[in-house]
Order: C-alpha cells, then structure tokens, then sequence
C-alpha cells in the first residue's frame, strides 16, 4: 500500500539513491568525458596529405577505425579476466611476460613475412615509420604502460583505468587548446573552452557514481576541487585573454618591410671591399686567419663590378667536410665519384679545359655550358678533374656520423694552419676511412634502382643525430605539424626562407614531397665524395654549381604587371618516376591539385581579414577551402602525362584531368613554382628575370639561394601550402567577390605590393644572378676547390708582403 504521504520529491530522491540513478549518472560520465576528450583531440589543423578517393573508401576506413576500437576493448576484457584469475601479483606478472613474448614472436614472424614478400631491405631494422632504436624504446614504453594498468585493473575494474587514462590524455589536450587560443590554428573560444567543460562535468559524475574513492592515489575531493580550479582559471583566461589581431599592418606587409631591412644589412656584408687589400683582410677575418686562395687578386679583378665579393657563404658550408680529407684521397675520390653513373667529366690541364661525352646531347650541352665558363679563367686554376652530377636531383648522401669525423678532422686541420705545423701527419682513421669509401663506391656503382621506403631511411641516417627527423618521426600525416614549421614561421606565413630549406627540422616532409615518395632510377652515392652539381638539400653533400639544365629565354618585355591576369598559375607534367599509392596521396603536386581543383566540403583553410567595423586591423578566420577557392583565382594544373610510369596513370587523368592547352605563365601576375619530382623549380631562374611575381615553394638549395631574401625579391609558400590562400588574397583581395564565410568582408588587394616585390626580383636578378655573376661564383668556387686538393694546402694562398701582394703556385700532383 502506497504510503499517502510521499511527494514527488520523495520519490525522486529514491530513484537518485538507487542503482538505476547510478549506472544513468555513471554513463552520463563516461559519456561526457569521452566526448570531451573525443572533441580536445580533433581541435586541430589537417593537413593536405590526400584522401585518395579512387582508392580510399572514407566509409570501409571508418568502420575498420571502429573494428579495431571493438577489438581493443575486448582485449583489455579477456586480459582483465585472464589476469584477475591469477592469485597474487608474481602470478600475474608471469601471466603478462608469457603474453608479451607470444605476441612478439608472433608480430615478428609477421613482420618478416610481409618484408620477405616485399622484397623490402632487412638490413635496416624497422616496422613501418619506428627504425631500430626506436622500436625498443617504444616497445618498453608500452610494455610499462600495459603492466601498470594492467595490475591496476585487476585491483578495479577495466572501466575504471580506462576512464583515468581518458581523461588524463582528455585533460592535456585540453589544456594545450586553452592556452594555445589566440594562434592562427586555436580560432575560436567555444571550440577550445567547451571540451574542458564536459571533461570537468563528465569526470565528476563519473567518480561520484561509480564511487571511486581515489584517482591515482589523489582523493576524491582533492582530484574534484582540482578539476573546478582548472575550469575556473581556464574560463578566466580564455575570456580575459584577447585573440590575436594585427594592428595598422597587414601581418605580410610587416615581412616585405623587415624583408628589405634584412637584405639590405646582407648587402652591406657582401659588398664591404672596395679594394684588393680589403677583400683579403676580410677574408681572412671570415675564415678563421686562413689566406685567400692562390690567384685571389685575379678573382677580384674578375669579379669588379659585381654586387657581391665578400659573402660565397654557401662555397664555405660545401667545401668545409672536405677539409678533413688529405689532398691525395680527395683526387682518389674524384675517380671514385666518377665511377657512378650519371656523372661526367670535365678536366682542366695547363688552362685547358675539355669535356667527356655525356652520351646524351642535352647532358653534353649543360657540360659544354659549364666548361665554358670555366675557359674564361682556366689559365689561373691547377690541374683538376670535376666530377659533374648530370642530373637534377642531389647525389652525394653519406651517414651522418661519417660526416662527423670529417669535421672532427677539419678542426684538426684548422689547428694545423693556425699553429704552422707540417701539413703532412693525418690520422690513420682517415686513411681507413678513405679506403672503405673507395670500396664502398665500386659497390655502389652495381646499383639499378632505390626504393622509396630506403631512400627516405638513407636520408634520415645522413640529417645530424639530434635533429627531429631522427628524433620525432612523424606518423600522423592527416595532422598539420605545428612543431615542424615553427622555427621558420610566423603564424602560418613562412618568415625564415633559410631554416625552411633544412628538411632534417622538418619530419613530416618525408611524406610531403614527391622526391622522398618515389624510387630513385639513379641510386644516391653513401660514401663522402666530391661531386659538383646544381641543387642539393639538407643532408646531401653536394658542391654547388652554377649549373642550369634550363636555358634562359629572351627578356621579358610583354605587357607590363598591372595588364596582366589577376590569377596565380601553376602548370606542372608528372615525371618518369613510378608513382607509388603514398606518393598519390602525399606528393606536393597531386596535393596542391586536390586543394585547389578537388576540395571537398571538410578541408578548410585559414586566412586573414579585415575585423568589421575596425579599419587597418586584421584577424585570422577559418573559411571553407571551396568557398576560398571561389573568390580566388586560380589556374593550376597538369599539362604533360606523357612520361607518367604507373599504374595510376590514368585514373590520374580521370581524377585532375590534363590541361592540353599551353599557356605562358608570362601572362598572368602571379606564377607559382614548385619543385620538381627531382629537383627545385625548373624555371625559377626565368620568373626572376621577368616582370611577373613568383611564389616559390622548395625544399632545395641552389648556388644562388642564399642571395635571395623572401618577400622582397619573390613570395615564399611552405610546401604545406597552408598559407597559400591568404598569401594571394593579399595581393588580390575581396572586392567584387562573393561573401567569405557568410560575412561581407571588403580587403583591398595589394596588387602595387605585388608589382613592388616582382620589379625588385627582377632588378636583383639582373645584378645578383646574372650569366657574370655565375662565372664569378664558379671561379672562386674552383680556386678554393684548387687549393684543397693542393698537397700544399695550408701553406700556399695569397697574402701581402713588404707592402705588395703575391700569389703563391700550385702544386703540381704527384
């Protein structure tokens, strides 16, 4: 019989007190901790690496995603119940080692089948994107965290340590989202606010329902009162705080002005000497007390009138390794070097200069081109033989610890000059060394091809032992990373063109570029030898020459900037290389394809506008990629399929289509060079030159690259492109377009800015990278080349005395 008494309060109270109430609060728990933690993980910036719908099936990957979560909770369950089994602590740890060693092998015979089947190389230890160290110090990471919770679980239940473990990674994810507000990638306060409010709530509930007394060891109402600290500080500062916003100046208006304070204190540096007697002060002051090279003063002579002669800051970083090599082994290595293939020849004898046959006409002209140049001033330079790289991309990619014994020699050497003692003691080291490259390099000549998965270990072996492609390999590639483009950034614009051409910085480039995604036809050299080339990249111990594959056309005289189209164009042919499934979704030219021309309604972009109603300030937004798409304009595409070797050919065709049509870039404004599959951006040289602004995206160097200041002589664009669509929108702005992101905002381009950067390229490229300035580089690189192979090395050069200057001969080799 119903008591008459009772209230609907009382009857509220029972069902809050009882079991029902209990296991509805501890879901509700559960349920807003996980998505919480669910929605702090996915604040984050994608990146541009491709869903390749062809083969990628957005649906099949979701329901595998939620396979495997099934198939880890029944795991941590039938683990939970095998170990709970086990009567006291020593018990159960046997239990986990058994398992541990079972799943091991069992991985491991896995592991070893699919290599075998593939063919993969089993010298170089590694599963997937971990290489030797790092699977043990993974593996015992893991082994650690499972035993712990593992041992955990038993004394509470799965759910429990699962929970706890949820909320720890909930909580820190969390916490980087508030504190991180403000920055081009944390836009908006609700988004990095909001999870920490439901984690807050969710954990709570959950402990008070599930009446768990501690959380690790922390009482409840100390880990309670700890959440509502967090919540209140974090509310606090997330409203207190302000959101970013660039004030008076255009935050790349504020690059082009810093820019051209940069070149000019760089201008200064390069072009102190107004004499012979300074120049050679301020080389000695710039080498370590070391005397110019042998006929320095005919250089000079050479190079009046040039903008630059005091800074070849980049001859100095290519011919330092050398240093440490005695003269006698660095002219074996010149034969050895020579042993490969795609190397020619040049050879200067008593100011002669002649050319071995390349086999190919194209590969004889870039030669002939080179000698050339070299016949101006082969009267001044010793008997040598060049080993020239006849093709684009970098060769020379020897181990980095190699690499430290030479600079360990080279002080040795420098030690030497300073201290005047014999130049004829070298260590027995070296000579061993010398010998194991020689053999080293017969080897090497037997190879035919270099898998891609090899070619990217070779490249992280050759980047120095603490750098973060050797430290931090970076697996997520569907997330932007932030901590890779950091150090060369500002925001999301590119501000340091020098630190961004160090790939060894940047891990997730090895999946982001087509030269690190396909088999090489042309394997690299892994022994340290001298081979003169026209590109390099971090890693790579190429010299650098004056080399260009691409001719140079006639002056641009067409119509002049402001005539020409308002509209970035990019044109680009798929090379002969076999394009892999990883290279369709990671290569820098399919992505840029898919960002401009295939964008689908989740990839989003962020740009920078104007704030409504506040004249000259500007505020970072995020805008749909197809609604960015829209109002700018773009021309990109793919003209040339004809030497496309895949597979995949074809369903490339179908998916980006084939431009057929040529077009001069010389027509449109803005030209947007990128790299090729196997070097830096054909026609780089060419855009400088003219009258049009080129947005350049490389990961390579030239001779010429550090004589160029971005956003002063060109627009710089991280391969990324995750700046790409504010970049243009600088220049081409708003007006009399549709409304971005729902809101009517009006930016007035700065095509004048844009035409400003072009004329300085232009005219910096007549005085700064002309044919004269080549040959000028090319002499002084060969006088220094001269005397490192000199057996005389650090006793000759040029130097004053009794008031007159006087240049020291070569040796003869012997």
């Amino acid at each position: 019989m119903e008591d008459p008494w009772r209230s609907v309060f009382d009857d509220i109270h029972d069902w809050l007190s009882g079991p029902r109430a209990a296991v509805t609060l501890f879901t509700t728990g559960a349920l807003l901790l996980s998505t919480g933690t669910y929605v702090a993980a996915n604040q984050i910036v994608t990146s541009t690496y491709i869903c390749f719908a062809p083969l990628d099936s957005r649906s099949q990957t979701i329901l595998l995603q939620y396979a495997g979560l099934l198939l880890d909770a029944v795991i941590i369950v039938l683990l939970w119940r095998v170990l709970t089994r086990m009567r006291n602590l020593k018990l159960r740890l046997r239990m986990l080692s058994n398992i541990f060693l079972t799943s091991s092998l069992f991985s491991s015979f896995l592991w070893l089948t699919i290599s075998l089947l593939k063919g993969s190389n089993l010298a170089s230890l590694g599963f997937g994107f971990l290489r030797g160290f790092d699977v043990v110090t993974d593996s015992f990471a893991l082994a650690t965290m499972t035993i712990g919770l593992s041992i955990w679980a038993c004394e509470t239940t799965p759910v429990v340590s699962t929970a706890v473990t949820t909320f720890i990674f909930g909580i820190w994810r969390a916490g980087i989202n508030v504190f991180s507000l403000g920055d081009w990638m944390h836009l908006s306060r609700a988004a990095s606010l909001g999870p920490l409010w439901l984690i807050t709530f969710g954990s709570g509930l959950f402990v008070y329902a599930h009446d768990i007394r501690s959380v690790i060891f922390v009482r409840r109402i100390l880990f309670v009162s700890f959440m509502v600290l967090l919540l209140i500080i974090a509310t606090g500062f997330t409203f207190i705080y302000p959101l970013e916003y660039f004030d008076k100046r255009h935050p790349i208006n504020e690059l082009m002005y810093e820019a051209r304070t940069i070149h000019d204190r760089w201008l200064t540096k390069a072009s102190t000497s107004t004499t012979l007697a300074t120049a050679v002060v301020i080389y000695r002051e710039r080498h370590g007390g070391r005397s110019p090279p042998p006929h320095f003063g005919d250089w000079y002579q050479y190079a009046s009138g040039s903008s630059i002669v005091d800074e070849f800051q980049q001859i100095d970083n290519d011919l330092d390794v050398f240093w440490s090599l005695p003269p006698a082994t660095l002219r074996r290595r010149v034969q050895s070097a020579l042993s490969n293939p795609g190397v020619g020849n040049i050879t200067v004898e008593n100011g002669q200069v002649t050319v071995s046959d390349a086999g190919h006409e194209s590969k004889n002209m870039d030669l002939r081109e080179l000698a050339d140049m070299i016949k101006k001033f082969s009267r001044h330079l010793p008997d040598m033989v060049l080993p020239v790289n006849l093709n684009a991309a970098p060769r020379v990619l020897p181990l980095w610890k190699d690499t430290q014994l030479q600079s360990r020699g080279y002080l040795q050497s420098m030690a030497k000059i300073i201290s005047k003692r014999s130049t004829n003691t070298w260590s027995a080291e070296n000579n061993t060394l010398g010998s194991r490259y020689t053999e080293e390099a017969a080897q090497s000549a037997t190879w035919h091809q270099t898998r891609a998965s090899d070619f990217q270990q070779m490249r992280t072996e050759a980047c120095p032992a603490t750098s973060r492609v050797q430290t931090s390999p970076y697996w997520d590639l569907s997330v932007f990373c932030s901590a890779c483009v950091r150090q060369h950034s500002r925001g999301q614009l590119l501000s340091d063109w020098e630190k961004s051409l160090d790939v060894c910085s940047q891990p997730d480039l090895n999946h982001l570029h087509s030269f690190a995604m396909t088999d090489l036809s042309t394997p690299p050299i892994r022994e340290l030898v001298p081979l003169f080339g026209p590109s390099k990249m971090a890693g790579f111990q190429d010299i650098l020459v004056p080399l260009s594959y691409f001719r140079q056309e006639q002056v641009d005289d067409s119509e002049p900037f402001l005539k020409r189209k308002d509209t970035l164009f990019w044109r680009s042919a798929i090379g002969g290389q076999v394009i892999n499934e990883q290279a369709l979704r990671g290569s820098h030219k399919l992505r840029l394809m898919h960002l401009i021309n295939n964008a689908d309604s989740r990839d989003w972009a962020t740009v920078i506008l104007p704030i409504p109603g506040a004249d000259h300030k500007f505020r970072s937004v995020s805008v749909s990629v197809a609604e960015a798409n829209r109002d700018l304009s773009f021309n990109v595409g793919i003209d040339d399929f004809s030497a496309c070797a895949s597979q995949h050919c074809n369903i490339l065709k179908k998916v980006y289509g084939e431009n057929t049509q040529t077009e001069d870039p010389l027509k449109y404004r803005y030209v947007l060079l990128t790299d090729e599959d196997d070097g830096p951006p054909a026609t780089t040289l060419k855009m400088l030159h003219s009258q049009s602004l080129p947005f350049i995206s490389t990961t390579f160097k030239t001779w010429y690259s550090e004589r160029l200041t971005p956003w002063l002589h060109f627009v710089p664009v991280d391969p990324r492109y995750q700046a790409l669509h504010t970049t243009l929108l600088y220049f081409t702005g708003t007006a009399n377009k549709a409304k971005m992101n729902g809101i009517n905002t009006y930016l007035t381009g700065r095509s004048s800015d844009g035409q400003w950067i072009a004329r300085q390229g232009q005219r910096w490229a007549g005085e700064a990278i002309s044919k004269k300035d080549m040959e000028i580089y090319l002499f002084r690189l060969l006088l220094e080349w001269g005397r490192l192979i000199d057996d005389r090395r650090n006793e000759i050069g040029y130097r004053e005395e009794n008031g007159e200057f006087r240049s020291d001969e070569w040796s003869r080799a012997s």
